[in-house]
């Protein structure tokens, strides 16, 4: 397909953007990229494609929108944004290239405040793609190292006077991927924590976690984590192992405080101590676990999943009140009282 006819033509009857995932979660080497952190009437450094459904079938597929040296013109974005299209994409073969170009963007972008939203949007991109590369290659120090220096340029900029904060709500309700998830448990982590002025030390500890706490399902079968139908109890048992096999992965980085291993190591232990992997009553938990067990399942049940729609904040919040282990509320009460008051606030 010709580059400039798909550019006027794509909102064809052949041809349909998909701005949402499709019912089966896909194993695929193209990567999302919100289109607000792209720079107009610049070139761009790596080709960028659009993920469309194409015939009766409704094949997906992802056809070549700019071309590498192309200049990105602002009524092609304007087209964009006018359907509702918020992603474009881009090869994890590029994955370089691209967290250069963000780096560059970060270096031109103003700082004064209103730029913060564009500032915001492309740090949090920049830390998402930093964790694809962490997650692709965990063993390797420099790519947790990037990981982390990419999530403390946000930490210090939750300290700004004028930060972003609803735009931090709005990026939350999206599609659901392993890297959203991820960076979202780690940003409202750290927002949490600022809202309850602990240190910095604390934030970066808690955000390090939120960032890491789901390393381990890289190491299970996707068959198995993106399974639609409910797990057996066998499958059950291997899913419940990657708390386990997160903390292995990384306990011998030095770049992962103790504090956020362990955290990473009991992020699914209720406050009833019913959860796994040990069953840890909340006396022998680790302070901050009864926040990230919270932040886990909040933004789980608030975004986009393949078998079901996300829920509205307020529905999610009263399941987390309903939600029972065995023996109790799952939710540690005090804590989820001071999140629902963090997010009235926010």
């Amino acid at each position: 397909m010709d580059i400039s006819h798909l550019r006027q033509q794509f909102l064809s009857q052949n041809l349909k953007i998909l701005r949402c995932p499709p019912a089966k979660q896909e194993n695929t080497p193209y990567i999302p990229l919100l289109i607000k952190v792209l720079m107009v009437e610049e070139r761009c450094t790596f080709p960028l494609y659009l993920k469309v459904s194409e015939g009766n079938e409704r094949k997906i597929k992802y056809v070549l929108y700019l071309e590498e040296g192309e200049i990105l013109r602002r009524h092609w974005m304007e087209s964009l944004e006018r359907v509702g299209i918020e992603r474009v994409y881009f090869h994890e073969q590029d994955l370089d290239r691209v967290l250069a170009y963000l780096n560059n963007h970060l270096l031109l972008t103003s700082s004064e405040p209103e730029h913060y939203p564009q500032k915001f949007c492309t740090l949090r991109e920049h830390l998402t793609i930093s964790l694809h590369r962490s997650f692709k290659s965990p063993k390797l120090g420099a790519n947790i190292n990037l990981a982390k220096k990419s999530l403390g340029q946000l930490a210090n900029f939750m300290d700004h006077q004028g930060f972003p904060w609803k735009l931090v709500w709005e990026m939350l309700y999206r599609d659901y991927t392993l890297y959203n998830h991820s960076v979202n448990v780690a940003l409202v982590g750290m927002a949490l924590m600022v809202f309850l002025k602990k240190p910095g030390r604390d934030r970066l500890t808690v955000g390090l976690a939120g960032l890491f706490h789901d390393l381990g399902l890289t190491q299970i079968q996707e068959e198995i984590v993106n399974k639609i139908e409910p797990l057996d109890p066998e499958e059950r048992k291997i899913l419940e192992k990657h708390p386990e096999l997160g903390y292995h992965l990384l306990k011998n980085n030095p770049q992962i405080p103790l504090d956020s291993l362990r955290l990473i190591l009991e992020h699914h232990e209720s406050a009833d101590g019913s959860g796994y992997p040990k069953g840890l009553t909340l006396f022998k938990q680790h302070p901050y676990t009864r926040m990230l067990f919270i932040l886990e399942m909040y933004d789980g049940l608030t975004t986009f999943r393949p078998y079901r729609p996300a829920y509205p904040p307020f529905a999610a919040l009263k399941i987390l009140q309903e939600q029972q282990g065995k023996k109790g509320p799952a939710c540690e009460p005090k804590t989820l009282k001071l999140f629902i008051q963090f997010l009235a606030l926010s």
